[in-house]
């Protein structure tokens, strides 16, 4: 039966012989919800320092472009602005054409140039890469008026919900690769298993790689969180884990 609840862990890792031992006991399933709930938590901080980063860029950047905006009308599928064209939205810092509007057929695609969107009478042309485009029809919008309130409405919309958007998907991602090293990490456990003469299985290591895992993962989210830089911090990190790693094990030939 297990002692040690998913939160006794968060602090028990750093020191607890009897966690580890009841882990590689009992814990070969438990231990893979415990991994996702720990990413679930730790990941929070780094969502928040990526929106207030992402807030902070859009509102150093976006306003010198919106102000190149003119009001863009779409009805019955048409496009229509009230300035000379082909009309083009440039960067305020190099020059560089961004946004080319042309409804009179004049410019037809991106070829040779630098913009990354084309919006013609009926198309939104987007460059997704050096050779590859995506074509977005606007036949089918009966009526739709864009104007620089209305763009700044939806730069606030994004900001405000960005970081809920991209955190299952970030969630999803560091869970999977977690996953990854606590299977490459198990061989090294059987490694450790082996040579400390330990009956352990190789599902028992996982669930041990995968609790051995939360120092380096808790420091981690401190440090990505600050602006202190340590030199190699991932060789560190590593270290840390292998270090828990052993430890885990060792605590198992001892119980």
């Amino acid at each position: 039966m297990k002692r040690y609840t998913t939160i006794h862990p968060l602090f028990m890792s750093f020191y607890s012989r009897s966690l580890y031992q009841d882990v590689a006991m009992n814990w070969k399933k438990t231990s893979f919800l415990y991994l996702f709930l720990l990413l679930a938590v730790c990941s929070i901080p780094g969502m928040f320092k990526i929106q207030s980063q992402v807030s902070d860029y859009l509102k150093r950047e976006a306003p010198g472009i919106i102000r190149q905006v003119p009001v863009i009308a779409i009805t019955k599928g048409k496009v229509s602005i009230d300035e000379p064209m082909p009309y083009v939205i440039k960067d305020p810092e190099t020059n560089a054409p961004l946004i080319i509007i042309d409804t009179t057929g004049q410019v037809t695609s991106l070829s040779g140039s630098e913009a990354m969107v084309l919006m013609t009478s009926t198309k939104l042309i987007i460059r997704k890469g050096p050779a590859e485009t995506r074509t977005l029809d606007l036949s089918e919008i009966d009526n739709l008026r864009i104007d620089q309130a209305k763009i700044y409405d939806w730069v606030d919309l994004f900001t405000e919900n960005f970081a809920f958007v991209l955190y299952p998907f970030a969630l999803l991602f560091s869970f999977l690769f977690r996953i990854l090293q606590a299977l490459i990490f198990g061989v090294m456990g059987m490694v450790f298993a082996k040579n400390l003469r330990v009956p352990l299985s190789y599902p028992a290591v996982i669930s041990l790689a995968m609790v051995s895992m939360t120092p380096a993962i808790i420091l981690d989210t401190f440090y990505n969180y600050v602006e202190v830089k340590v030199p190699l911090w991932w060789l560190i990190s590593f270290a840390i884990t292998m270090g828990y790693l052993f430890f885990a094990v060792k605590a198992n030939a001892e119980h």
